[in-house]
């Protein structure tokens, strides 16, 4: 092995991969920890406390200026506006989820989202797709259609996640901000419907913060860290490696995720689900391969 190849896979970058994309896949443990809170309640601390930390990083890590250009522009403000709506619905359902037995169509879910990002491409940036990449999607389509065929439903979940955050991608794309003021503002700008709800929550006399215990306070509170480390590791290896292993290894969180879901939270992996997990995985077998046999070609031609 030369020395140049050595960083690239010993250095930083990939090792902040591994560490977003892992904390990605086990953070279903997190909110199981946390489940003593209704949904509506853990997102709202995953917004109001990722809010406050963004916030104090913009500052120390003088990022005052890419803050100021996002903050400056209406236009921009209103696209974060939406794309947090979205982030947002996505973070629920995956609280959801998790919280009632679900967790492994969430595994699901973003399996898929690749091949869901790879449709939106074509739609919305005309992006063209190739042949084998038209097969990955029909093979994972097959894939969700057995799941309607053996319950008599949509993998709802699964569709829900993966399509909620491609399409806060399509808007972000429309927008590259720097990704530690772009949650700052996404989360700011949602904030007061959180603390709307924690309001309303508390009047109902059904607020867990305050109410459960200084050490349950500490975990809601914690979930702004869970929400901005992953985001800072994950924009840290994004400019110091490979774009295509770090493609790759963006399967690692929904592999985590289904090992979470079938060996900690005991949760049913049916003969359906064998089938649809086969048909997405060699999908995104197909898919990979293509990605990678592009890539050599091109390195190739140029």
């Amino acid at each position: 092995m030369s020395s140049q190849e050595k960083p690239a896979l010993i250095g930083a970058g990939p090792l902040a991969g591994l560490g977003a994309f892992t904390i990605w896949g086990i953070f279903g443990l997190y909110f199981k920890m946390v489940s003593f809170a209704v949904p509506l309640e853990i997102l709202s601390h995953r917004i109001i406390w990722s809010a406050v930390l963004t916030f104090a990083m913009i500052f120390a890590l003088g990022r005052r200026k890419q803050l100021w250009v996002l903050i400056s522009s209406a236009k921009t403000l209103g696209l974060l506006f939406l794309s947090s709506l979205l982030v947002a619905g996505n973070w629920v359902i995956y609280i959801w989820a998790v919280n009632s037995g679900n967790a492994l169509e969430a595994s699901l879910g973003y399996y898929i989202m690749p091949l869901i990002m790879l449709i939106l491409a074509r739609i919305f940036f005309a992006e063209k797709l190739n042949r084998i990449q038209i097969l990955s999607v029909g093979i994972c389509a097959i894939g969700v259609i057995n799941l309607l065929v053996f319950y008599g439903q949509l993998p709802w979940i699964a569709l829900s996640l993966s399509s909620l955050f491609g399409f806060y991608g399509v808007i972000r794309k429309f927008v590259p901000a720097d990704p530690i003021a772009g949650l700052f503002v996404e989360c700011a700008l949602i904030t007061p419907i959180a603390l709307g709800y924690m309001i309303w929550l508390s009047g109902q006399g059904g607020m867990a913060f305050g109410h459960t215990g200084t050490t349950n306070d500490l975990l809601l509170v914690g979930l702004g860290v869970c929400t901005t480390v992953p985001l800072v590791l994950f924009a840290y290896a994004a400019r110091n490696m490979k774009f295509s292993v770090l493609g790759l290894m963006q399967y690692l969180n929904p592999t985590l995720q289904f090992f979470v879901a079938v060996l900690v939270f005991g949760e049913t992996f049916t003969s359906a689900h064998m089938v649809t997990y086969g048909l997405v995985w060699f999908g995104l077998g197909i898919f990979t391969w293509d990605n990678f046999r592009t890539a050599r070609k091109n390195r190739r031609n140029s």
